[in-house]
């Protein structure tokens, strides 16, 4: 008979897993954002989360930042007063599309450069309903001629 062909396995680890998933983030233009929130804010993250039934914070972040950015702009945005537990602060991360990481620069730019996770927690109080706002339908088609209904 043959001999038998022995298979070795290549063992991935966690770490190299963890690698590859950051960096097919990064390849679909992905930004790691490190943020220090209030743990109420945190709290109130998981909260959406659970709502809407999102499968991590990445989600519930850029869903609220997305949802500022139609129904604000950056200048709109003022940052509330701090929270009572703002010195309990955990830090995370997250990783968002490149546009959400420059809209939410933009608003901590325009709140005299406050942090990020100060950036978010002023969007988080003007954002409270994650789901996708409605979109116009183009009034054209891609032929040129006008829809008609």
């Amino acid at each position: 008979m043959g001999q038998s062909v022995s298979h070795e396995r290549v063992g991935t680890t966690p770490a190299a897993c963890m690698r590859r998933k950051r960096q097919a983030l990064y390849d679909e233009g992905n930004v790691q954002c490190k943020m220090h929130i209030p743990v109420s804010f945190g709290e109130r993250l998981k909260e959406l989360k659970a709502r809407y039934k999102m499968r991590g914070l990445d989600h519930v972040i850029s869903a609220m930042i997305r949802r500022a950015m139609v129904d604000y702009s950056a200048d709109e945005l003022i940052a509330p007063p701090p929270p009572e537990d703002h010195m309990k602060r955990k830090q995370i991360a997250v990783h968002i599309p490149r546009e959400h990481h420059a809209f939410l620069e933009s608003v901590a730019l325009r709140n005299r450069g406050i942090p990020l996770g100060v950036a978010l927690e002023t969007i988080g109080a003007h954002v409270s309903d994650l789901t996708p706002a409605p979109q116009q339908l183009p009034l054209i088609d891609e032929g040129g001629s006008a829809v008609s209904g």
